[in-house]
């Protein structure tokens, strides 16, 4: 195990001890009508982590191969849902989740790009940051009533999403320039033809994406509001 793994699996470990704290923090001397309501919070959390864990692990729900060594996702939707009711911190803990059923799913299928995500700083990172950020803008959103509407939530899943490609690919930059490169640029023509393919795939993905998060979103956050949760 090289450096950046340990460091990884370390930073992991510390995200898990201070969230445990948190929850045990909240707890604390709350009153029982309180704390019943956090208990609900938690057991909702528990739910949107196994859909995660189903639609990840389950071939072709979570994660489309639409190509043996690309994947697309719609596991950012359920981050998405979960990030709007609860805020950036609970954000993160969905976006951990949905890094950890990637990383999960490139050491069972992985190949050609999707090997990649086999490594925590590429499947785990950018998701844990994109969910981090998504509850930031939500709960910023929700500061204005005349913007937090459907059409407002809907808007900002679409550039959200369009956000989490663009982490993903520029972690993978990061930590892999040459080989992701090698994906986009080449002199040879039919070379260059299979990497104008491959762009083109990402980039039809992406908008894919983003345009269902922008349309259920909305639609199944509207219902969830109702449940009186505490935004964090």
């Amino acid at each position: 195990m090289d450096f950046y793994s340990i460091l990884t699996w370390v930073l992991i470990a510390v995200f898990l001890i201070l969230l445990l704290a948190f929850y045990a923090k909240e707890h604390k001397g709350k009153k029982e009508a309180e704390a019943g309501k956090k208990t609900r919070e938690i057991a909702f959390d528990a739910i949107l982590i196994a859909i995660i864990f189903v639609m990840g692990l389950i071939p072709q729900l979570g994660y489309l191969f639409v190509f043996p060594w690309l994947a697309l996702t719609l596991l950012h939707i359920p981050v998405l849902v979960g990030a709007s009711l609860f805020g950036a911190k609970r954000g993160l803990l969905y976006g951990f989740a949905f890094g950890l059923t990637s990383m999960i799913q490139a050491a069972m299928n992985g190949s050609g790009l999707n090997a990649f995500f086999v490594y925590p700083w590429v499947s785990i990172l950018p998701r844990l940051l994109f969910g981090f950020l998504a509850g930031l803008a939500f709960s910023l959103l929700a500061r204005s009533p005349k913007l937090s509407t459907g059409i407002g939530k809907g808007i900002l899943s679409f550039l959200l999403t369009i956000l989490h490609t663009g982490l993903v690919f520029l972690t993978l930059y990061v930590f892999y320039p040459d080989e992701i490169a090698a994906y986009f640029a080449s002199s040879d023509t039919v070379a260059a033809g299979v990497s104008l393919t491959f762009l083109a795939s990402i980039l039809l993905g992406a908008l894919g994406e983003a345009t269902l998060a922008g349309i259920l979103v909305p639609l199944i956050d509207k219902p969830l509001t109702k449940l009186d949760f505490e935004r964090k």
